[in-house]
């Protein structure tokens, strides 16, 4: 099978959309399939892979690491022409993901696309000039149209599904979590010992994006006291983000910069690293469709402690594999100093967490996806060009 995958976020930038993209790329490619990726280009950024593509970009002052692609390219489209593919597979329904419609509609190539985002949880990227109500509107609208537009549509939760059901699409959506990669067999020992973290730290860890959507700052407002309550207690914060020196900033003048840690960003193999060398997973966000990193946390055998929204409490199958709070600074203070009290807890959480190694090992993930893909070859038919593009 030949694939054309269309995305805006892909490497060098890190999230779980354009981590996920990549196991793809590598499970799909394993199996002898033929995998194009078409993202937008990063400035001084070298592709290992031949057979990425990269549109002309834009950066904006909105989020300067973060470039918009320009999908106009006669010399990609006629290669892309060429190619013959058999399914293309978008995974932002904007301007990569519009560009992989057209052309997958004009050559009528059967069209899959993944419903990654909660894009309303977002807004406050827009301009403050701009009415949000308005956009949340017209957002909401391009959303019905593009995915009705498409053969199949995957979604990594079902919250994620919900979310588009109530926007009116109709066409068949399918649940997918996304997979979790492998770890290094090491211990927890092991894994401190190459990072440089004591053994009798009590490690928090929060591995994502330091952005004002992740809530993080709630983490920040509880250190003090669960320091107090648990004094061999320190906070390592794994990632970058827009966000980051403000949050150094929060936790100077909360005295507690000796005890709160930002790495900034990390090779994807150092993530994996920190994960196998934590206590206990703290998330506070919650404007997660999936949120890959709980996942991952879990299978690396981190007891998890969510906020109550988005799709984090299904990562923790409501509850089983994971303690759900509030998303309030009191809220995580109180359950933090539970699971450091009550050993028992924390091994049945890390127990059930690590059982999705199995359920979510890249291979029985793209398994279903290669299904979906199968699924709309067959239920394909013909439309005209450009029907999810506003």
């Amino acid at each position: 099978m030949k694939v054309a995958l269309f995305s805006e976020s892909y490497l060098p930038y890190l999230n779980g959309v354009s981590i996920s993209i990549r196991i793809l790329y590598e499970e799909l490619t394993r199996r002898g399939h033929e995998v194009w990726i078409y993202a937008p280009r990063f400035k001084g950024f070298q592709d290992p892979i031949p057979t990425v593509r990269r549109f002309p970009s834009v950066y904006t002052p909105f989020e300067p690491d973060y470039p918009i692609a320009v999908p106009v390219s006669l010399r990609l489209w006629r290669e892309f022409r060429q190619q013959r593919f058999d399914v293309v597979h978008t995974h932002t329904p904007f301007f990569t993901g519009i560009a992989g419609a057209r052309w997958a509609r004009r050559l009528k190539i059967p069209l899959v696309s993944t419903y990654h985002t909660l894009y309303e949880e977002y807004l406050h990227y827009v301009p403050a000039f701009v009415p949000r109500n308005l956009v949340r509107r017209v957002l909401r609208a391009h959303l019905k149209r593009y995915y009705e537009g498409v053969d199949a549509v995957m979604t990594p939760s079902n919250i994620g599904a919900d979310v588009l059901k109530r926007y009116g699409v109709r066409k068949p959506i399918t649940p997918i979590r996304n997979p979790v990669l492998p770890f290094p067999d090491l211990t927890r020992e092991e894994a401190r010992a190459r990072l440089g973290i004591p053994t009798e730290v009590w490690m928090l860890l929060y591995v994502g994006r330091m952005a004002p959507e992740k809530n993080v700052h709630l983490l920040l407002q509880a250190m003090p006291h669960i320091h107090r309550g648990c004094p061999q207690a320190q906070l390592w914060l794994v990632g970058p983000g827009p966000a980051l020196e403000s949050l150094k900033a929060q936790a100077e003048s909360l005295g507690i910069q000796q005890i709160v840690h930002f790495t900034g960003p990390v090779p994807r193999d150092e993530v994996s690293l920190y994960l196998l060398a934590g206590d206990l997973f703290v998330f506070p966000s919650v404007t997660e469709s999936q949120g890959l990193v709980l996942d991952e946390a879990q299978a690396a055998g981190l007891p998890c402690i969510v906020a109550n929204g988005g799709g984090a409490p299904e990562a923790v199958d409501y509850g089983a594999s994971g303690l759900i709070v509030d998303p309030t600074a009191e809220a995580f203070i109180e359950a933090v100093l539970y699971l450091t009290r009550h050993p028992e807890e924390r091994e049945k959480l890390r127990q059930a967490g690590l059982k999705k190694r199995e359920t979510l090992s890249v291979p029985a993930v793209v398994d279903r996806i290669v299904a979906v893909y199968r699924q709309a070859q067959e239920a394909y038919t013909p439309k005209v060009e450009a029907s999810p593009v506003v």
